[in-house]
């Protein structure tokens, strides 16, 4: 509901949220589904498939951005 129609999102919701979450906690789920969300409406725009992405772990990430330092 938020991410389709964030004007329905009205006291009803939020108490509901609130009945299970805390504050911080439905803030992080609010930051989670945005950048799910985007990254889905990425990969749709530039059609990628599933079969299409890499891998192997630590792919498309900066040479060294995986070792343990």
């Amino acid at each position: 509901m938020l991410i389709w129609d964030p004007e329905g999102a009205d006291d009803a919701v939020w108490s509901r949220l609130r009945e299970h979450f805390t504050d911080a906690q439905i803030v992080e789920l609010g930051s989670f589904i945005a950048v799910t969300f985007g990254q889905q409406r990425v990969i749709k725009t530039w059609a990628v498939r599933q079969d299409e992405l890499p891998a192997e772990p630590g792919a498309g990430l900066a040479d060294g951005a995986t070792e343990r330092r």
